[in-house]
């Protein structure tokens, strides 16, 4: 008799292999632009275009008539180019110090860290102290590039913090990060070192390196808000509650029990201002003696009104006026308010910190200058501009490509200018 049917047991379902796909190759251009080296790659080929167009500059066109400057290399447009106007008083200070007569123009008017970097570099090396300074801003210029990118890396995707170096390296005045001797790549590497330091919580780092910063440049005291707002966010000590009986007006609180002994460490920010009028107290009895400057015949620009509202500017903007000068007025004026514009952008994307620090360095120059004069080179210190502005242009790569070229024109034409004598910013 038959045995009951077996029925083969059922297979199990097999499971469905995903289908892997690798990622699409990314380009060798992408690479790059998204690389770690991409600022130091970036400052190099702007520097070397820069020295070219100064060099080019000096060997076929003419110089300022008006007011030629002083050729400190005159068989060497390479370095001469990078002399002109305050050069000569970072010069004198670096080779004899500081000297002052109330009410007239005196070096104590500039602050004492490039200087003294020149002066100290020039001795070690045997070098000229104009030379050591064209270096010292050379340097220093790719420091604040490459610190500048990381920086952007802490809040903005790869594409994002190089768009934001390009913007902040082909700003029409930037040159004076590619060789002038002027004391704006000091600040900038250390300012934007500072707040860098901050970030990874290396408060007395930070500190130390605020210190040469404010030792640098008389706005220093933005960078010390700015690191005492960025440890109180980053510990969550600043807070807002609501006013007396119920009124609805926050009123902001310090809880002072959520900080670390070691965040007072970004408060030695504010030595490098304080030893320097310490020197100016203990030499010239005039602690202050760098705001007296302001208001010298030649510089003209006293604390009033007259220089807060910009008469001066109205009136220069009413009369007739070379094209010249109308370009270097309304281009300083134009970045002066788009700085200001672009505050609120930096509070939301980068907080409170940055956004107080970008208003207090551009609100300070802004309203001790009659006629923006000098804006332009003083918006470079306010760095979160320029990374909110390569934030926005990420997700417009046309309007980036037009804005970037534009400004690279303007840099070229700038540099030209300045090397021939004319006064930009």
């Amino acid at each position: 008799m038959a045995g009951p049917i077996r029925r083969a047991p059922e297979e199990a379902p097999r499971p469905v292999q995903p289908v892997v796909t690798a990622p699409p190759a990314r380009s060798r251009h992408l690479a790059a632009f998204e690389s770690a080296w991409f600022p130091v790659a970036a400052y190099a080929v702007l520097t070397v275009v820069a020295f070219l167009v100064i060099t080019w500059t000096l060997d076929h066109l003419s110089l300022y008539s008006v007011t030629p400057p002083n050729r400190a290399f005159p068989h060497q447009p390479w370095f001469d180019g990078w002399v002109r106007w305050d050069a000569g008083w970072y010069n004198t200070i670096a080779t004899h110090g500081y000297t002052y007569t109330k009410g007239v123009q005196s070096p104590v008017a500039f602050f004492p860290a490039y200087p003294l970097l020149m002066r100290a570099a020039s001795n070690v090396f045997g070098t000229n102290v104009l030379q050591t300074g064209i270096v010292i801003t050379v340097v220093c210029g790719l420091g604040t590039a490459v610190v500048f990118h990381r920086w952007c890396r802490l809040r903005l995707d790869a594409a994002g913090a190089a768009v934001s170096v390009l913007v902040f390296l082909l700003y029409p005045y930037t040159y004076y990060l590619f060789g002038s001797v002027y004391a704006d790549a000091v600040f900038l590497l250390f300012a934007i070192g500072a707040f860098l330091l901050a970030e990874h919580d290396h408060m007395v780092l930070a500190g130390l390196a605020g210190a040469v910063a404010t030792a640098a440049r008389p706005v220093g005291g933005a960078l010390v808000i700015g690191l005492i707002v960025l440890v109180l966010t980053r510990r969550k000590a600043l807070v807002r509650r609501d006013g007396e009986r119920g009124a609805k007006r926050f009123v902001p609180v310090i809880l002072f029990n959520r900080l670390r002994a070691g965040d007072a460490g970004v408060l030695l920010s504010a030595a490098g201002l304080a030893a320097y009028c310490a020197y100016l107290w203990v030499r010239f009895d005039a602690p202050l003696a760098f705001v007296d400057q302001t208001g010298v015949p030649g510089w003209d620009q006293s604390p009033g009104p007259a220089t807060w509202f910009k008469i001066d500017f109205f009136r220069e903007m009413t009369s007739s006026q070379s094209a010249f000068n109308y370009v270097r007025f309304l281009a300083q004026a134009g970045v002066t308010i788009a700085a200001l514009l672009l505050v609120l952008a930096i509070v939301r994307r980068f907080g409170w910190a940055y956004g107080s620090y970008a208003l207090v360095i551009v609100v300070i120059p802004a309203l001790s200058t009659k006629d923006f004069t000098g804006m332009g080179r003083y918006v470079l210190a306010a760095f979160p501009c320029f990374a909110a502005v390569g934030g926005l242009l990420t997700a417009r790569p046309r309007l980036a490509v037009a804005v970037l070229v534009a400004s690279a024109c303007g840099l070229l034409l700038f540099t030209s200018a300045f090397a021939r004598g004319y006064y930009i910013s």
